[in-house]
């Protein structure tokens, strides 16, 4: 095989690898980023089982919520995020989302502080 076949077949991979890539962060909520707010439904919480000791990539809080979340332009995504406690029926948090990442930290707001297409949706 020529020198130059053989580098196009490389690139070809590398960008197909890039491409498949992206699609599965994009699909995984990977690459949001910003506030994001949810409405809590304690329904949708399950227990988050210790990995005895193998490295756990999704979060290490007992408890795992994964919620709809929308932002402030109306953006809609399913977000999971972990806690230590079980959180307040029907309460309103920002959450702040970096990405790769995901969640970095959240904060419970009250309802009358949500922008408006986040308030017309989650309320």
């Amino acid at each position: 095989m020529s020198k130059r076949k053989a580098t196009t077949i490389a690139a070809i991979a590398v960008i197909g690898l890039t491409a498949a890539l992206l699609f599965a962060a994009s699909t995984a909520n990977l690459l949001l980023a910003g506030d994001y707010y949810v409405k809590i439904d304690n329904a949708h919480v399950s227990k988050n089982e210790p990995d005895g000791g193998v490295i756990n990539f999704g979060s290490s809080e007992p408890y795992l919520y994964k919620l709809e979340a929308i932002n402030a332009k109306g953006d809609r995504a399913e977000i999971e995020f972990g806690t230590y406690r079980e959180l307040r029926q029907n309460a309103f948090l920002r959450l702040d989302l970096q990405p790769i990442r995901g969640v970095v930290g959240w904060s419970e707001v009250p309802e009358d502080a949500l922008p408006a297409k986040v308030a017309a949706t989650l309320s």
